[in-house]
């Protein structure tokens, strides 16, 4: 399973994963169906479906674009306000694509139809992968816009909090560095908030050497190679005491 990392709008990521051996390809949280498509042509896959965590905008704007260029492209979500949906997705379903496994995961808090989703291959010895959108990003998670804190809590602490602590997570948004700079206020006396908060300005600065100047925004920390194997084999950037964290970084400057 490979996963490549496309960096978008403001600090949004989408997501192509790659069956390495049949082809087979699908997207995650489609904001830029063209940029997508750019990146599909260049890896030769076969596009086939796309999984979106939850209706705003930023994360499925594209999914009409995408469906008129793409014909015969599956949509699915847990929300029926997610455009272009052909297929509502349950808790606990599971999907398959060739050897990788997908396993739906109903997070709400950030909104009602929120899904996560749980990716694995049999018989692989890379780690899982979870594509978190909203629920859950590096150090944080999205603001409770729909439901209750106990549903959030639930999401988070019952349904995320249990999956197996190898797992990588794919989050929909970068906003590391905001997140634990906000962790240290409330916690100053917090020594793995303070690691993790210095791994995450070494990542910034990095990019800034990298580049000759400053980023836009938050974006950067976890932004580096293309793509992603689970194992974390094309520089996946682990945290300090976080084995279950780790965003991909993209080769490619943001989209609109």
């Amino acid at each position: 399973m490979k996963v490549k990392v496309i960096p978008v709008l403001e600090d949004n990521y989408m997501y192509l994963v790659i069956e390495e051996h049949t082809r087979e390809a699908v997207a995650v949280d489609v904001a830029v169906p063209k940029r997508l498509l750019e990146i599909v042509g260049r890896e030769g896959v076969s596009l086939t479906t796309v999984l979106t965590t939850h209706h705003h905008w930023d994360h499925a704007r594209g999914n009409v674009e995408l469906a008129r260029l793409w014909p015969g492209l599956a949509v699915l979500g847990a929300d029926e306000r997610i455009c272009a949906l052909t297929r509502r997705l349950t808790h606990g379903e599971e999907l398959r694509f060739g050897a990788i496994h997908v396993r739906c995961l109903l997070t709400p808090g950030h909104t009602s139809g929120h899904m996560s989703y749980f990716l694995w291959e049999d018989e692989c010895p890379d780690p899982p992968a979870l594509f978190s959108g909203d629920a859950l990003s590096v150090a944080g998670c999205g603001p409770r816009l729909e439901g209750t804190a106990q549903q959030m809590y639930r999401s988070l602490a019952k349904t995320l909090g249990i999956l197996p602590p190898e797992t990588k997570v794919f989050c929909g948004h970068e906003h590391t560095l905001a997140n634990l700079e906000f962790a240290q206020k409330v916690e100053p006396c917090n020594d793995h908030v303070r690691a993790k908060l210095s791994w995450a300005k070494r990542g910034v600065r990095a990019q800034v050497h990298r580049q000759g100047g400053p980023g836009r925004g938050p974006g950067g920390t976890l932004q580096r190679a293309g793509e992603l194997r689970a194992r974390g084999r094309a520089a996946a950037a682990t945290g300090p005491g976080s084995p279950g964290t780790a965003v991909g970084a993209p080769e490619h400057p943001r989209q609109k």
